[in-house]
């Protein structure tokens, strides 16, 4: 055999050992585990003893037979409650109900048998152990309870502060879309943000890409330090979230969030002689999710819409007054000007461009004033309150802003077998916006209007061969679109102000 051809059958057996792994974690970001040791009322470890591990909600069963150790192994299972039973000839059989089960998490559950008919069963109360013995990572799991009673302003991602060594500065400009978000002092850019066990991180600041609702998410977990090797991506922390799925019994709900200028204070900026400035938020959705197949098949999916049309205040802007418009810059000298126009304070004095020759009186004459300076000065806001310097007037007003946005989620769960477990999920959101830059105008010369379309996609299959063997195959894409006009586009271009040699790119 050639040398290239056995490295490439080197190269594929290392792949498939790496995909036939052992594994004893928790399915990259999506599942989680249920592990623990079979023994009788002396201690001894239990083989062959038969195990399930049931999902309450979905009635989804797991079984396998306990190694020479007395081990078990429950793996890529589905965060939420389960049940586990365990069973062998000569000892009454063992129930463990109500085991909470995290995302990403490995929950060790110990069962003791004691002597007597299988047929009789004995209920053991689960008890979380004191210390976490089944894996090095540290971080805080966010359950669904919590976000849903906390505080969110309906932001998943509002509630990362919560974890131990999490900072953030949430009026930075440019840094994520969390703010200067630091996890034990990392930077944003370096985070990962994984939904559905796909990557939805941000490119350039950092951040989530995505924003789902937060009526589709079944809990996240913010990983701090020590993570698997798995998340070797991430320079720093990682957040990971995990959509709803689907059980035996169908569940919707729908809502409808407003909030209105009728009902807000007044802001503190905004001239009181005048209405309040406008604002209407509304944010409107649902969630439905079942059985296509009872104990098998089974469907999520939640909508959320978001609508605003605001307004802020915006004070205290400098323009030119009247004066300065027209080419009298006389207020600059503070000190008198002689018989011949010559400010007595020679650095207040104006002088032509390119020369030492003074601007009698500080007046440009008003043929040297330029054609194009003089369309840019069409446009420039006005304003008849006097500013804090010469030649200045200071300028107030409303600056509206709108935004739509769309959010889809969409999960589906298909138990194949007992060995067998396929799951897809779909995120998308796209939206629309319009707002003014430069916190000056207000028209079509400063209007920029901002699109996206972002959307992910995941297919994950996961089969066990034995009780400590399993294939994980994941698939995933996420794709982009998000751009924004220049300001001005389509209704100005820089041949309306004379300018000469500059291509017309704000036509259309």
């Amino acid at each position: 055999m050639r040398p290239a051809c056995r490295l490439t059958a080197f190269l594929g057996l290392v792949i498939l050992v790496v995909a036939l792994s052992t594994a004893t974690a928790a399915a990259q970001a999506v599942f989680g585990a249920i592990t623990g040791t079979v023994t009788d009322s002396s201690g001894a470890v239990l083989p062959g003893a038969t195990v399930s591990v049931t999902n309450i909600r979905t009635n989804v069963t797991k079984t396998q037979a306990t190694n020479e150790a007395g081990v078990y192994n429950a793996t890529n299972l589905i965060p939420g409650i389960y049940r586990v039973e365990a069973s062998l000839s000569g000892f009454k059989t063992a129930v463990v109900s109500a085991v909470t089960l995290e995302v990403n998490a490995n929950q060790k559950v110990d069962v003791t048998l004691q002597l007597g008919p299988t047929a009789e069963k004995v209920d053991v109360t689960a008890v979380a152990p004191l210390l976490q013995t089944e894996q090095t990572n540290l971080g805080q799991t966010v359950t669904q309870q919590q976000i849903e009673q906390l505080p969110t302003g309906r932001n998943l991602f509002t509630l990362i502060s919560l974890a131990a060594g999490v900072s953030q500065q949430t009026t930075c400009d440019g840094c994520g879309n969390n703010g200067n978000l630091r996890i034990n002092g990392d930077r944003p850019r370096n985070q990962d943000y994984i939904l559905d066990g796909t990557t939805m991180t941000a490119p350039v600041f950092g951040g989530q890409a995505f924003n789902p609702s937060v009526d589709s998410i079944q809990e996240f977990r913010v990983e701090t330090n020590s993570m698997s090797a798995e998340y070797g991506k991430a320079g720093g922390g990682v957040l990971i979230a995990v959509t709803k799925s689907g059980t035996n019994a169908f569940h919707g709900s729908g809502y409808l969030y407003n909030r209105s200028d009728q009902l807000n204070a007044r802001n503190y900026f905004e001239d009181p002689t005048k209405p309040k400035n406008p604002f209407d938020q509304n944010e409107f959705g649902g969630t439905i999710g079942g059985p296509f197949v009872r104990n098998k098949l089974f469907f999520f999916s939640d909508y959320q819409g978001l609508r605003i049309d605001a307004s802020n205040p915006v004070t205290g802007i400098v323009v030119p007054n009247a004066a300065f418009r027209s080419g009298d810059l006389s207020a600059l000298c503070t000190a008198d000007f002689d018989a011949a126009g010559a400010c007595a304070n020679a650095s207040q004095q104006v002088r032509f461009p390119g020369t030492t020759t003074p601007v009698p009186f500080n007046r440009i004459p008003a043929g040297q004033i330029s054609p194009i300076a003089g369309k840019f000065l069409d446009i420039w806001p006005q304003s008849a309150t006097p500013g804090r310097n010469p030649g200045t007037s200071e300028l107030s007003f409303t600056l509206p802003s709108e935004n739509a946005l769309n959010r889809v989620n969409s999960r589906i769960d298909y138990q194949l077998s007992s060995t067998d477990q396929i799951f897809g999920v779909f995120h998308r959101q796209w939206g629309r916006s319009i707002s003014y830059v430069g916190n000056l105008l207000v028209g079509p010369a400063s209007q920029q209007i901002g699109r996206s379309d972002d959307y992910a996609v995941t297919l994950g299959w996961s089969r066990t061969f034995t009780s400590n063997l399993l294939n994980n195959f994941r698939l995933a894409q996420m794709h982009r679109i998000g751009h924004r006009t220049n300001p001005g586009q389509g209704s100005t271009s820089a041949s309306d102000f004379g300018l000469q040699g500059i291509p017309n790119c704000l036509s259309s």
